[in-house]
């Protein structure tokens, strides 16, 4: 299957006090009604690093959730290591005939378990970290050309 989606500009995570919020998010109405995937992410030294990975059929409402109602992700983002937080919306270009549905939860799956094999630790599952484990590989180059120098996996 062809999927697609559109990655759109980061969006900066803006202080909520003045909602009694930890944070809230510019720009999210242009986001409601439109299904994809978004990375909750930091940005440090111009280098992005996911923190949690989601999929919805409205990106806005469902950002939007995550701000009001999920405290403990919000701050599990909070005090992940420094850099800016921001939010990256991911539109879902279907083409004929694919169950948006289906397809951003096979978009999603993949962007987690990509990430888990980049070594980046998430806080998917209602704020908590994924483990994930590193195998580092030595001795026979034939092999490790096979393998790498290392890998990272999830159990």
């Amino acid at each position: 299957m062809d999927l697609c989606i559109e990655w759109c500009d980061p969006i900066q995570f803006i202080d909520g006090d003045t909602d009694n919020l930890i944070y809230t998010l510019n720009g999210l109405e242009s986001f409601m009604g439109v299904p994809g995937v978004y990375i909750f992410a930091r940005k440090f030294n111009n280098k992005i690093h996911p923190l949690y990975i989601g999929k919805a059929e409205n990106i806005g409402l469902r950002a939007t959730q995550h701000l009001k109602n999920n405290i403990k992700l919000m701050t599990s983002i909070k005090k992940s290591a420094s850099g800016a937080r921001v939010f990256i919306p991911g539109k879902f270009k279907p083409k004929r005939g694919q169950n948006t549905e289906k397809c951003i939860k096979l978009v999603e799956r993949a962007l987690i378990d990509h990430a888990l094999t980049k070594g980046y630790e998430l806080l998917n599952v209602q704020g908590t970290k994924t483990p994930s484990h590193q195998v580092s590989f030595s001795g026979f180059l034939g092999a490790r050309k096979i393998t790498g120098m290392g890998l990272s996996f999830k159990a």
